[in-house]
């Protein structure tokens, strides 16, 4: 199985563009961002599969 990456902040910037790098290199992404609907079209747009992606609205700047 391909290695796994954790990115936050990847619907835009650098967290994309580390996205786009790791995919290209094969590796399986968890792609983590407050607005979950525009990085999931981002994704998509990529084509990202979801054997590949998952994608998860949080903001890591709430505890709970």
């Amino acid at each position: 199985s391909a290695p796994l990456v954790f990115i936050t902040g990847a619907s835009s910037g650098i967290g994309q563009a580390l996205a786009q790098r790791f995919a290209q290199a094969g590796w399986r992404l968890a792609l983590v961002a407050r607005r979950g609907a525009e990085l999931q079209a981002w994704a998509d747009a990529q084509g990202f599969g979801a054997g590949q992606a998952r994608v998860y609205a949080a903001d890591v700047r709430d505890v709970h």
